[in-house]
Order: structure tokens, then C-alpha cells, then sequence
């Protein structure tokens, strides 16, 4: 109750929400026992060359999230009015009339986390007694990759289904409709419920793809290069570090701008 507590003060008197970061302090603090622990924990001696190699991973990776966090498909909307200008001048303001930003990735972490959620089942039924013991040493390397291909499908079709949980083509057809406002080339009705669908399925699967990429790359370095206590720096820690840095950077510079502007106004 009183990191709450002190998180709604940092969210009404601070930059940004003050639970983001929090949770953003709290990984930021963990990160040097995670390179303690990468550096005195494994099996491997880490050599200048698998460095690099971990931290041009990361590098990546983390750029991943970046473009994954900021991507958009922009949806140009036309309303009734402005069908009534010229064809050309109509050409020219396309690029600058309203949009409807669909995102890349629309269900952030939570595709990550229902995966972890229902893969963690089985080993808990398991270790309950709830199911027999099963030794699976002998399959160890196949299982590894049954898991890896299981948790890479899981994250598709989660990410697909919060997608839609987040935005309905049909409700979004019928509020176009309601304003008057329609999308270029596509007749109000089940065209456009039909148009937003297909769009929607294109770009949540683009995002889909980059997303159990990256949630896939800490398990795939551990075993590749034979590196462990990688896992405390997962996917979703790496998510929630870009988005809060994107959003706080985000908000400082719309202070700035509007700071900037009241002195404008103030001077004249």
C-alpha cells in the first residue's frame, strides 16, 4: 500500500507513471548482480569475443523493441466534408488529414506473460505430485525445442487474441460511421469492418513475429552459448525498460514544448 501510495504521488506530482517507474528502478537495481551473477556464475569463461556477441545480441534485441513499441499502420480517415473538394486538392491533403494508428504490437507484454503463465503449469502439477514424475533426461535436447517452438506459437496466437480484445473492427466500423467519417476507397458498413479485420491481421502478425523473436533470444543465447543467469533479464524486463524510457522521454519533451510555447505566448 505505500509503494502505491508513493507511486500515485510520482504519477500526480512527477514525470510519467509513477508504477512504471518503479518497476523500472526495480530492474535497473538488479542489474548489477545480474552481471555479477553472468560473470561469476557459468560454466564458460567469458571471453572479449562472447561478449560482444552477448551484448550485439542485446543491442539488437533491444532496438527490436524499439521499432516493435513505436511501429504503426496509419489508417487515413476522410470525412464527409472533405469529399467534396477537388480530386487533387484531396491528393495533396491525404497525408495530412486524421488517422487511426494501429499498432504493432497492441497486447504489450501480456501475450508474454499468459504463455510463462501456462507453461509454468505443467512443472507445477508435477512438483505438486498431482501428476507421476517423469524423467525426460533422455530427450532433454528434442523437448528443448518442442518448448522453444511451442512458446514461439503460443506468443502468435495470444498476441492475436488480446488484439482483438483491444480493438473490434465492427465497433470501430460503426463509431466511423456515427462521425460521418469513412476511410479512402472503402464504403461505410461491413466493407470497412471487413478492410479493418484484414489490417489488423497483417500488422498484429507482423508484431507477433518480432515479439516471440525476442522473447525467444534469452533461451536461445543460454543454450547456444552456454551461458545461464541470463534469465533475469528477460523479455518483458526489456520491455518494460524501452516503453518506460520511450514514454518518460516522451513526456519530458512535451514539457519542454509546452514551456517553450507559454514563453512565446508570455512574450508577445
Amino acid at each position: 500500500m505505500v509503494v502505491m501510495w508513493l507511486s500515485e504521488l510520482i504519477t500526480e506530482y512527477g514525470i510519467g507513471n509513477g508504477a512504471s517507474l518503479l518497476i523500472f528502478t526495480n530492474i535497473v537495481s538488479n542489474l548489477p548482480n545480474l552481471t555479477k551473477n553472468l560473470l561469476n556464475n557459468n560454466e564458460v569463461v567469458l571471453t572479449s569475443q562472447l561478449v560482444g556477441i552477448i551484448f550485439s545480441i542485446f543491442v539488437v534485441a533491444i532496438s527490436g523493441i524499439v521499432y516493435l513499441q513505436e511501429g504503426i499502420r496509419m489508417v487515413p480517415l476522410v470525412s464527409s466534408k472533405e469529399l467534396n473538394v477537388t480530386k487533387n486538392r484531396f491528393s495533396d491533403e491525404l497525408d495530412t488529414t486524421n488517422y487511426i494508428p494501429l499498432r504493432l504490437n497492441q497486447a504489450g507484454v501480456m501475450p508474454i506473460i499468459f504463455t510463462a503463465t501456462l507453461l509454468v503449469l505443467p512443472a507445477y502439477l508435477l512438483n505438486s505430485g498431482i501428476l507421476p514424475p517423469i524423467d525426460l533426461k533422455l530427450f532433454d535436447g528434442i523437448f528443448k525445442i518442442l518448448y522453444w517452438v511451442f512458446y514461439f506459437s503460443l506468443i502468435l496466437g495470444f498476441s492475436y487474441f488480446y488484439s482483438t480484445i483491444i480493438l473490434n473492427p465492427k465497433d470501430i466500423s460503426n463509431d466511423l460511421r456515427k462521425m460521418a467519417v469513412t476511410v479512402p476507397g472503402i464504403k461505410p458498413g461491413e466493407p470497412t469492418t471487413y478492410f479493418f479485420k484484414e489490417t489488423m491481421k497483417r500488422v498484429t502478425f507482423i508484431g507477433a513475429i518480432f515479439l516471440a523473436t525476442i522473447a525467444t533470444l534469452p533461451n536461445i543465447i543460454e543454450t547456444l552459448l552456454n551461458v545461464s543467469s541470463l534469465k533475469g533479464l528477460g523479455t518483458t524486463s526489456l520491455l518494460i525498460l524501452v516503453g518506460v524510457t520511450i514514454d518518460t522521454t516522451r513526456e519530458i519533451r512535451s514539457i519542454v514544448l509546452s514551456n517553450i510555447y507559454k514563453g512565446m505566448i508570455e512574450s508577445k
